[in-house]
């Protein structure tokens, strides 16, 4: 069971990704922003951050830029399903030029979503450049 910070502002997308990883087993704690996800960030540590891009507040860019400054930070998997100004695919392609582990579109399934966790989790943080989808 890992610990995970789930960031996405739509909360109907959290309840669904919470959902599957309680499925899972794992203990998930939600944000809606990247301004909340820090503060959360800074009085627990987790296994695991998978967070939306395109958000409110501050975005997952915010987030994973912040995250991988830290020494010994958790695995990121970024995800996104677009925005009205940048598609999915460049929004996806931005991020995994980024020192993250993972990169998934959104819809997301149980099943892709409980692969990626699953080797994310049993892989060591990455050194390369992770491929885009």
């Amino acid at each position: 069971m890992a610990s995970i910070l789930l960031i996405d502002d739509d909360p109907q997308v959290r309840s669904v990704l919470e959902g599957f990883l309680n499925h899972d087993g794992h203990l998930v704690i939600c944000a809606d922003n990247g301004k909340e996800a820090f503060r959360l960030l800074g009085s627990r540590r987790f296994d695991l951050v998978l967070t939306d891009i395109v958000m409110p507040e501050q975005d997952g860019f915010e987030v994973i830029s912040n995250l991988t400054l830290q020494p010994d930070r958790p695995r990121i998997i970024a995800i996104s399903g677009g925005s009205s100004r940048l598609s999915q695919q460049m929004l996806l392609s931005m991020a995994a030029k980024i020192r993250i582990e993972r990169v998934l579109a959104k819809p997301i399934s149980y099943q892709q979503l409980s692969a990626a966790v699953t080797e994310v989790l049993t892989t060591a943080i990455t050194t390369t450049q992770p491929q885009a989808p």
